[in-house]
């Protein structure tokens, strides 16, 4: 039934795809237009509670929220592929993750399948998280570190609006075992003004002894609501934006054998998280070989 689900998840991102290339709707750039560039995005922002993948901690981890500030680079890899570098400092107000420093640092390799859909893989790390956290303290790594490979689909159609993943991920350092990642919500532009846009999105996350031998089953399930405000720029390619949201998640039918193995109450049962978050996108670099 699982390898089924995701089979019929990731047909129907590449069929929705597959039909905008046909002509239908939105025409965007063909995948060869975002070679040879080179670009960067740099964020900040607060969360009232942090959240590993949307699996949100609890009050005695951390109560207060967190402030997080990171980057992203985009340069090329190979012909048709590019790679995005991407690394994240946490800095929790308080609970037992305020104890120590915290980051995630991740390196994917990406590939446009179709105009609107794209693959990625490749490769993340949390320090001093929630899984990070927990390898130590259940005693599956010396130190407070996760590690994992990914590999899953992304769509985004600025056209209609529309936008989804699917991740899959297999934890083979601290946290071993497979988690699966599935979003999609829907985007309209100028709804509000002409430089607000609005997202309604929801989400869900599936397990299979990540979080302990045997444990198998869903860890969560979201609906998200953010208002992008675009400052400078004319798209979310390039410019700077600010994005206020609200999100609310509910913990799945895991949390119980979660809670067993790690020996505390690790994650919550219910919450309404809200935040902010400020983000700088620019090109770096561009050569004229896109236009050859």
């Amino acid at each position: 039934m699982k390898a089924t689900a995701l089979f019929l998840a990731a047909s129907a991102l590449a069929a929705v795809s597959a039909g905008a290339y046909d002509g239908y709707g939105y025409d965007p750039r063909p995948a060869s237009s975002y070679n040879n560039t080179i670009s960067g995005a740099a964020h900040i922002g607060y969360d009232s509670r942090y959240a590993y993948k949307d699996v949100v901690a609890s009050s005695v981890l951390n109560r207060s929220g967190v402030f997080n500030i990171g980057g992203e680079l985009n340069l090329n890899l190979a012909r048709d592929w590019k790679q995005e570098i991407g690394a994240e400092y946490m800095a929790f107000c308080d609970g037992l993750l305020s104890d120590k420093d915290a980051f995630d640092a991740s390196w994917k390799a990406v590939k446009e399948l179709f105009p609107n859909l794209s693959f990625r893989g490749g490769y993340e790390l949390n320090y001093g998280g929630l899984p990070g956290y927990l390898s130590k303290r259940m005693g599956k790594a010396p130190h407070s570190l996760a590690q994992s490979v990914t590999a899953g689909l992304a769509y985004d159609d600025p056209g209609h609006g529309y936008f989804g993943s699917l991740d899959v991920q297999y934890g083979f350092y601290g946290m071993i075992g497979w988690r699966v990642d599935l979003n999609a919500g829907k985007r309209w532009s100028g709804l509000i003004h002409e430089k607000v846009d609005l997202e309604l999105s929801a989400g869900t996350g599936y397990s299979s002894s990540y979080w302990g031998p045997g444990v198998a089953g869903f860890d969560q399930v979201n609906i998200k609501l953010a208002a992008p405000v675009r400052v400078t720029g004319v798209d979310s390619s390039r410019g700077f934006r600010v994005i206020p949201f609200i999100q609310l998640d509910w913990a799945g039918n895991t949390r119980s054998e979660i809670r067993r193995y790690a020996g505390m109450n690790a994650i919550e049962d219910f919450r309404i998280r809200v935040g902010v978050e400020a983000v700088y996108r620019c090109l770096l670099y561009t050569s004229d070989a896109a236009d050859e």
